[in-house]
């Protein structure tokens, strides 16, 4: 295990790189002075929209594709939910691929109750964006094309569960080599769940998935993890300043504000470790594309739990090393906050 301060981060994750591939990488700038390409992969949900919404917007950043995955709601809501946010915010270029419908293991609960129905709030859509805008190439099969398109440049950024990715490299398992890096929102650090007492949602949905990506990926650097409680436990943000960023009135904004009221009436009555507002995605894009955001990280070797009765699904970290296996996953412990919630009001104005 080892605590990282942000200026030794980029150090650490070249050390378990692979060699042809580290001075490219560590030389590579935070996206403030080069273009950053990023595929973003979703499970359609309000905190999904926010993570899109932060990469779409940022003038040095491409946005390549985003691949749907069943998660939140069912994959074919995904895909219309996404093209719904490209619609606002004025990106119908951005390809959208449709994914897994179902976890490896042939699954599917969705979060509709927390969610609203479609995911987005059950805010009515007059003009709804044609299905026929999905691409026909599957969501995994653009992954893999991606890649080998843009060898060692793509940020893949993953919201939902991780069905997509573990199919990638099950498929190709040369794939994960072929990534800049790859950061992650789910699992958890302490134990403490959303979903159960003991898992996370994402990772909970597909527990054979999150394994699968969690050892498959680890050989060519530390996976970037933002586990649930560090966006609930030490990222509190106060009301007056949700509801401030809730009131920018362009249309964005606006749109922003509308999907999220059952959200947010879900989390007063609620009230998550504390009286104030989480989200959760958007965490997952600011630090893939801002890295100076980052104030403390982890770096750690955890597994995913298959077969406990109470327990699967949880990422367990094995702190003191019992295992002996170098560090797979760089757990981000504290980012800089009001940055990017500074981003997020950039993005809606």
């Amino acid at each position: 295990m080892t605590i990282v301060d942000p200026g030794s981060v980029g150090s650490n994750i070249t050390t378990l790189s692979k060699s042809v591939n580290s001075n490219r990488r560590t030389n590579m700038s935070s996206g403030e002075n080069s273009r950053q390409l990023v595929v973003l992969d979703v499970d359609g949900g309000v905190d999904d929209a926010q993570a899109m919404m932060l990469a779409l917007t940022h003038p040095h950043v491409q946005v390549l594709g985003i691949t749907c995955v069943a998660g939140n709601v069912k994959v074919n809501q995904v895909c219309q939910n996404v093209l719904r946010v490209l619609k606002v915010f004025g990106r119908p270029e951005v390809p959208v691929f449709a994914g897994a419908s179902v976890s490896l293991l042939g699954t599917h609960v969705d979060a509709c109750h927390y969610l609203g129905q479609d995911g987005m709030g059950d805010v009515p859509d007059p003009d709804p964006p044609s299905a026929d805008l999905v691409q026909s190439e599957h969501a995994v099969s653009a992954l893999l094309r991606l890649s080998k398109e843009y060898p060692d440049e793509i940020n893949l950024v993953a919201t939902g569960p991780l069905t997509n990715l573990a199919l990638a490299v099950r498929t190709d398992p040369g794939f994960p080599a072929r990534l800049r890096k790859l950061t992650l929102m789910g699992g958890n650090i302490h134990g403490l769940g959303n979903v159960t007492p003991s898992a996370e949602y994402n990772f909970w949905c597909d527990p054979e998935a999150a394994h699968v990506v969690l050892e498959g990926y680890r050989s060519l650097f530390p996976i970037t993890v933002v586990p649930w409680e560090t966006c609930v436990q030490d990222h509190d943000i106060s009301w007056d300043t949700w509801m401030d960023i809730c009131a920018i009135p362009t249309k964005r904004g606006q749109f922003h504000a509308a999907i999220q009221q059952q959200m947010i009436a879900k989390q007063k009555q609620h009230r998550l470790f504390s009286a104030h507002f989480h989200t959760y995605d958007l965490y997952a894009v600011a630090v893939a594309l801002f890295p100076e955001v980052l104030y403390k990280t982890l770096e750690v070797y955890a597994r995913v739990e298959l077969k406990g009765e109470i327990t699967r699904g949880q990422m367990v970290c094995d702190y003191n090393d019992k295992w002996g296996k170098h560090p797979n996953v760089r757990v981000v412990k504290k980012l800089d906050l009001p940055s990017v919630l500074n981003m997020l009001r950039r993005a809606l104005e």
